[in-house]
């Protein structure tokens, strides 16, 4: 098989809608299906079942997957050497939260210019997702995994949730020893985008008093700090304020995996590849530690 052909068996098992599938090759819909049609001719079998809901992969399809993976990062290895003297310049941008951008800056983002004195990092910190598919960031840090054809997605840390507030706080209020005992304590509640966040359901009903919502976690972050109740807060931000600390974890809510996302062609820019490399040495940095923390707690 040439490997325009495994792109196609890759981009449908990855988005079985062929549309999806389509744009992430940067075909249209009925080129695609041609595509496709003319393989499974060529290879005498069927590899995907049209259904009303997308294609869903034979046996076939799925005994491909792995190769076809393995495939897919010897390009990109392939494609990385061919470039590797390459200098690592120009500008690389990456979305995340407006929070998480400063968590990152914190923990020592920057410091890659050390070596790499005429990179530029732009951050994009805000809640909107961008779209990497349309060029508008290289990198993007996630909450949700894409599925996306033409995106690499890899997951480079985990983190649950816990309550945190301010000690000026705590030592005004009745002490905090579960669930039960929030009834009448004042909250801090992410609002507007954020307010379907897990915690922000969970922690609704606890028969407290909401003093502040925002969409923006930075103000919420500064309200605890300032002493005025308590905030719902990933593990790995909120162990990282000096001026809080961590009154419970949330262990009814799941763990939430950080995924580390790119789009095949910035991921072979040399500055983006050094990038990423830094990305994962921070975040898992980061998360080593907070799961280190809620393990003792």
């Amino acid at each position: 098989m040439q490997w325009d052909d495994v792109r196609i068996v890759l981009a449908l098992l990855r988005a079985p809608k062929l549309a999806d599938a389509a744009a992430g090759l940067a075909l249209d819909a009925s080129t695609l299906s041609r595509r496709l049609a003319k393989l499974e001719e060529e290879m005498g079998t069927r590899l995907f079942t049209r259904t009303r809901d997308g294609l869903q992969p034979t046996v076939v399809a799925e005994r491909m997957r792995a190769r076809a993976e393995a495939m897919e990062a010897d390009a990109a290895a392939l494609v990385h050497a061919m470039r590797s003297d390459e200098p690592v310049t120009g500008t690389v941008r990456l979305a995340t939260t407006e929070s998480f951008a400063r968590l990152l800056v914190m923990n020592g983002l920057l410091d890659l210019r050390a070596s790499h004195p005429d990179l530029v990092i732009e951050i994009l910190g805000e809640n909107r997702p961008v779209d990497l598919t349309r060029g508008e960031a290289d990198l993007a840090i996630r909450l949700s995994v894409l599925r996306q054809p033409s995106l690499r997605a890899r997951c480079v840390g985990k983190t649950g949730v816990g309550l945190f507030a301010a000690q000026s706080y705590l030592r005004s209020r009745s002490a905090i020893r579960g669930a039960s005992s929030l009834r009448g304590h004042d909250f801090l509640m992410p609002g507007g985008e954020l307010a379907r966040l897990p915690e922000a359901k969970w922690l609704a009903p606890r028969g407290g008093r909401v003093v502040f919502k925002s969409s923006s976690m930075p103000a919420l972050i500064a309200a605890a700090v300032a002493g005025h109740g308590i905030v719902p807060l990933p593990l790995g931000w909120g162990d990282m304020e000096p001026d809080l600390v961590r009154v419970m974890p949330l262990d009814a809510i799941p763990e939430r995996k950080i995924w580390l996302v790119t789009h095949d062609a910035a991921a072979t820019r040399p500055a983006v590849a050094a990038v990423s490399k830094h990305l994962v040495e921070i975040l898992g940095r980061m998360f080593a530690s907070a799961a280190t923390s809620q393990a003792r707690t």
